[in-house]
């Protein structure tokens, strides 16, 4: 079990770290609570309007189940349910979803009897004009316990964090168990497989591209340029989706090393890279390996985008757990789709107790 766990992370635990810290092992979400998360929306809910939104906290059960929960319990199309981003099973989440429930003007007690799913409790609830949209997330707030810590890291590690940030790498958890998500990404892509549903064929070809990303970057982080500028980066602006391209220049610099913006990694897709001159030579070096995925995820019809190459974590913060010298808590906001496993990584080598557990299932199984 453990070596097909190893053979699993490997990807994603050969990518290189960009600061010299002295990793130590750890082990993570040994039980759901371990590991929790809590969703703030970009915006405030209006408090009125023909979707009911409702503040869940989950444990045990994942996004999509509980959204089929959600339709079943309240009677309502699969259209009809609306959240704004993914929460892993094994964790204890707090995350909005709407409901359209135009005209039903239902109590607190109505909603929590109607609820009845197990494990899900509801924390508030309040209506708005218009549906939960995938991506309406400010940030996500972790609260995170490391368990058989093998050593101590240090306050420096911490504010190197905070002050320079880490790699905004895709993690494990992207790409399936035994990398499952990039076997049927490649059958899709180059062997024409047909995927009835929309979801895991999005699933699938979101998989493919966060691969070519994270090969990317880690070129960058290998040349120790994935936070400084080369010639032929765009950039994105910190906390937006608005990227742009510029000469380079020591206005650039500054606004670098300032954290107003971050360089764009290339996600890709139907339309060209962004990226011109040494920047764009990077690229190419690992584009050449897969000319197959980049024409499928054309054919796909999937549109390019750019992804920053570094994240600044928030409120990140250190402590023993109940003065226990092996447990560590470490507590950080993140913008909305960056892993927390990518902090983690530069401090810990990280064993994830709920892969483990659940590749031990599927190999007894066999």
């Amino acid at each position: 079990m453990i070596q097909d766990y190893l053979e699993y992370q490997t990807h994603f635990e050969r990518l290189p770290t960009a600061h010299n810290f002295e990793r130590i092992n750890a082990v993570i979400r040994e039980v759901d609570d371990d590991f929790q998360v809590r969703e703030v929306l970009s915006f405030e809910p209006s408090g009125q309007g023909e979707h009911l939104f409702l503040h869940l906290e989950k444990r045990g059960c994942n996004t999509e189940w509980l959204a089929r929960q959600l339709q079943k319990a309240f009677g309502i199309r699969s259209k009809d349910i609306g959240y704004a981003g993914k929460k892993d099973k094994a964790s204890l989440s707090r995350q909005w979803f709407s409901l359209h429930l135009p005209g039903k003007n239902l109590s607190q007690q109505e909603i929590e009897n109607q609820l009845g799913i197990n494990g899900v409790k509801l924390i508030e609830w309040c209506r708005h004009n218009k549906k939960l949209r995938r991506g309406a997330v400010k940030r996500n707030q972790f609260r995170i316990r490391l368990r058989e810590v093998g050593g101590n890291i240090s306050e420096e590690a911490i504010s190197k964090l905070t002050e320079q940030g880490f790699p905004n790498y895709f993690g494990y958890q992207r790409f399936g168990l035994k990398a499952s998500n990039l076997v049927k990404a490649e059958k899709l892509m180059v062997d024409n497989l047909r995927v009835k549903s929309r979801d895991k064929r999005g699933l699938y070809l979101s998989a493919a591209r966060s691969y070519i990303f994270n090969l990317i970057l880690a070129q960058r982080v290998s040349s120790k340029t994935w936070n400084k500028p080369v010639e032929g980066d765009c950039y994105i602006l910190n906390g937006t989706n608005s990227v742009f391209s510029e000469s380079l220049s020591s206005e650039i610099k500054a606004r670098l090393k300032s954290g107003d913006i971050h360089i764009a990694g290339w996600l890709a897709g139907r339309q060209k890279s962004r990226t011109t001159e040494q920047a764009l030579q990077v690229e190419s070096q690992v584009m050449l390996n897969f000319e197959d995925w980049i024409d499928g995820l054309a054919k796909h019809r999937v549109d390019s985008a750019q992804r920053s190459f570094r994240v600044f974590p928030e409120n990140l913060a250190m402590r023993l757990f109940d003065n226990n010298q092996d447990e560590i808590e470490l507590s950080f906001d993140l913008p909305s789709g960056v892993f927390a496993t990518g902090l983690l990584r530069e401090l810990f080598y990280i064993r994830d107790r709920a892969v483990e557990r659940t590749i031990q299932v599927m190999n007894e199984s066999d």
